[in-house]
């Protein structure tokens, strides 16, 4: 058995937490059971495991590796022989081992009562849902602890809550999204079928599978950031891998695309804007080490291209692979003869590039953790306020400083996002250039 989660069961699992919960459990249902039809023993088992695995068991799996540094035990957790593989199955299900017992007992119990109502396929459908929302959850605190004690952060109590947080909004983006019940609140109206890559299939086993794959993303995204915490290498062929991915999964639904492009340009937008997201979302969370940026830079200068690629952090693939759907996008709008197209196209690519520069500016200026805290604050000033002020004063192709904006000339506005990545990019290598040098 692994040693991780050996070592948490007997601390999670003693004899008096498991009669306790059994108790309770046993009462909970059986008092729905006498309720005369106002609550079902069902219905007490949804909101229970809800209660067991997603909010409490979020806050076990924040505090698994934060606890041990406070406790000063994680240092000697690192350099014991346990890979990170070891260590972060221990970590995630042995920490939540207590919950998942709990929860375990209420899927039983909603797994009987929708076979009993709805048939075999419908409890089956129900309970992947349930399972994949407790590993998403639980997976994605545990990511956010591993990424904040990268950063040097997790060792408050208000820290601790964020990254439950996050674990509770993955947990509401699957309830809101992928509900096989549809009873969830603000569950999207939807049809029985859906239209992915011009093939007609069932929304509900289409959601289902998308879920168990995105569970096996987050698991894999755990493991990564594991093995980054016990200081060693990630390969860039994952993440790519993960691109790639997410970019086939968002360009088969074209029928979001605006109705005047065709098929392939719609396909290549919806993947270009996801992928340019994850950038935005990567660059945000992942340590922005002025150390490392010199590094590649040097790298890149030698022209030692195999290793500079290599070292590539996250961000920077996903920028480089949005870059590269852009181009493509921008080629495709010169051939089919459309202008503005091609010069939004532009401009989007420009400001992306800007935005990027913007959070490494502000994490090169700041010593302290509030670099990305004041690089969403500039973002919002450029996208929100300002933007805002200019149309206030009827001044709105001003507002293709700011955003991509469709004015005439159509060059404007991709000129100013350009002019303005430079800039912003030439600020940001001069100010390591000029802490490198106070460090020497």
């Amino acid at each position: 058995m692994n040693p991780e989660f050996q070592r948490n069961v007997w601390l999670e699992l003693t004899p008096l937490r498991l009669v306790v919960m059994a108790a309770v459990l046993a009462l909970a249902f059986f008092a729905a059971a006498l309720s005369n039809g106002l609550i079902t023993p069902g219905g007490v088992a949804r909101a229970l495991f809800l209660v067991l695995v997603v909010v409490w068991g979020t806050h076990n799996a924040a505090r698994s590796v934060v606890g041990e540094i406070r406790d000063r035990t994680w240092d000697s957790q690192r350099l014991s022989s346990l890979g990170p593989g070891t260590m972060m199955w221990g970590k995630l299900f042995g920490a939540t081992v207590f919950n998942w017992t709990g929860g375990l007992v209420c899927l039983a119990v909603i797994a009987a009562d929708t076979l009993n109502t709805a048939g075999i396929a419908a409890a089956f459908a129900e309970v992947v849902y349930y399972v994949a929302m407790g590993v998403i959850a639980t997976a994605t605190s545990l990511s956010a602890s591993l990424i904040g004690a990268r950063r040097r952060q997790g060792r408050t109590n208000i820290e601790v809550f964020l990254y439950q947080v996050a674990g509770l909004a993955a947990a509401l983006a699957v309830a809101v999204i992928a509900d096989p019940t549809g009873s969830s609140i603000g569950t999207f109206p939807r049809t029985d079928t859906l239209l992915w890559w011009n093939r007609t299939l069932p929304t509900s086993t289409f959601l289902l599978a998308s879920l168990a794959v995105f569970a096996g993303w987050m698991l894999t995204g755990c493991y990564r950031q594991m093995r980054l915490e016990l200081k060693l290498r990630n390969g860039p062929w994952v993440w790519l891998g993960f691109l790639a991915f997410m970019g086939v999964y968002a360009a088969g639904f074209d029928a979001f695309a605006p109705l005047h492009f065709d098929e392939i340009t719609a396909r290549l937008m919806l993947a270009g804007l996801v992928i340019a997201g994850l950038a935005y979302v990567a660059a945000i969370l992942e340590p922005k080490s002025k150390v490392q940026l010199r590094w590649l830079g040097g790298e890149f200068g030698r022209f030692h291209l195999g290793a500079a690629l290599s070292h590539l952090q996250c961000w920077m693939m996903s920028y480089l692979v949005a870059a590269a759907i852009a181009v493509a996008l921008m080629v495709r709008f010169a051939m089919l003869a459309m202008g503005p197209e091609l010069a939004t196209t532009g401009a989007v690519l420009g400001f992306v590039t800007r935005d990027l520069g913007v959070i490494v500016l502000m994490a090169m200026l700041t010593r302290r953790r509030g670099g990305d805290l004041l690089a969403l604050a500039v973002l919002i000033l450029i996208y929100w306020l300002l933007p805002s002020i200019l149309h206030s004063l009827q001044y709105y192709g001003g507002q293709a400083l700011f955003l991509p904006y469709r004015t005439d000339p159509l060059w404007m506005s991709p000129a100013a996002a350009w002019l303005e990545a430079v800039a912003v990019w030439a600020i940001a290598v001069t100010q390591m250039a000029l802490s490198e040098k106070s460090s020497r």
